[in-house]
């Protein structure tokens, strides 16, 4: 039942995290022009957390809840200062000049981020969760990394509300929220060891 269950929570987690992500962009901030980027999103809060709590179910360990709690609260704020750190990156790299000298800061910043998420992701579910591959991070890493070209492509199939088909409304639409959902607990679970039953 259990393995039923972990595939659908998945996908239904996915969702909900997106739609934190477009409600606030939608209803809180508005959708009219850079609006949805006045302040800092809050959603990534709630979204960072269940991230973690669906990595923690989609693993399907057997470790203390102590243990299990101390990985969503290390979990969750890896991946909400890797959000913070990244969303400063992207505002340096489009609204500066289109230059490699611009954005090379920005983009050393952006990528040891997301090494910097893989690597307490893992460690912290190998320590508290489960035994993983040693190159879990690394797949992690993958994950992250393909999180915008999915992104990019989705925005094609389904365009923003006003039509655009642009990185920006594909990071507008939330696009990323979802991806990112989606891919952690999933490479998080293949890196986990089968362990032997005797």
């Amino acid at each position: 039942m259990r393995a039923f269950s972990r595939p659908v929570v998945l996908l239904c987690g996915a969702l909900f995290a997106w739609g934190l992500w477009f409600m606030e962009v939608c209803w809180i901030k508005g959708w009219a022009g850079l609006a949805w980027l006045a302040g800092f999103n809050w959603s990534a809060l709630p979204i960072c957390c269940l991230i973690a709590t669906m990595s923690m179910y989609i693993m399907d360990v057997h470790s203390k809840s102590r243990q299990r709690w101390a990985f969503v609260a290390a979990a969750s704020l890896s991946m909400l200062g890797g959000f913070v750190a990244c969303r400063w990156a992207m505002f340096e790299i489009f609204s500066g000049p289109t230059t490699v000298r611009h954005a090379f800061p920005a983009l050393v910043i952006l990528i040891g981020t997301l090494i910097g998420v893989s690597v307490v992701l893992t460690f912290a579910a190998n320590r508290w969760l489960s035994p993983l591959h040693r190159w879990t991070t690394v797949s992690i890493l993958c994950a992250l990394i393909m999180v915008m070209p999915l992104s990019v492509f989705t925005i094609k199939a389904f365009p923003a509300l006003n039509g655009s088909t642009d990185t920006v409304h594909s990071i507008k639409m939330g696009y990323p929220v979802f991806w990112a959902s989606l891919l952690v607990p999933l490479f998080l679970t293949i890196g986990r060891k089968r362990l032997s039953s005797r």
